[in-house]
């Protein structure tokens, strides 16, 4: 894979949902230690201006009583191949979850939703298997659609 201008994680701006304001987040972490973290990456491509864009969004979710969001988002070159994007957008996810995961006990819930459908007749369907094999294979919990909403519904709505 080429150098898609990837930026290593602690370069990384995270911003409040509503993109207003920089957001530290081993603070966020902190301030919601007790919460469960779910993540999720969406991105989407842009032809004419031959880049993709990526969002990550941390979500902190505290049983019945809603959660608070964090997003980080990047523009790299265009990217052709759906199966590329979509390890790219996994990938991120995980190098969040190792990021909370040094900084909360062991007890903490993390769930990384992934943007693929259960169904061969999409196209993202095709890569199920791998991409739910690479997060779990990191020990980490795979969500999928319909229930992949950190990244099929907020990350995806930020794109």
């Amino acid at each position: 894979m080429k150098n898609r201008e990837y930026k290593p994680f602690d370069e990384w701006i995270w911003k409040s949902y509503d993109g207003m304001s920089r957001v530290n987040v081993d603070e966020f972490v902190s301030n919601h230690h007790e919460d469960f973290f779910l993540i999720g990456t969406d991105s989407q491509n842009y032809s004419k201006k031959k880049m993709c864009v990526f969002t990550t969004v941390l979500i902190a979710y505290k049983m019945y009583k809603g959660g608070a969001v964090i997003i980080h988002r990047d523009k790299v070159p265009f990217i052709q191949s759906l199966r590329q994007r979509l390890i790219l957008e996994a990938m991120r996810s995980l190098e969040v979850a190792w990021h909370i995961d040094s900084k909360v006990s062991s007890k903490n819930i993390i769930e990384i939703h992934l943007d693929v459908n259960p169904s061969l007749k999409f196209r993202s369907g095709q890569y199920k298997e791998e991409l739910v094999g690479l997060v779990a294979g990191q020990g980490y919990k795979a969500i999928i659609k319909p229930d992949a909403w950190a990244a099929s519904g907020v990350a995806d709505r930020k794109c």
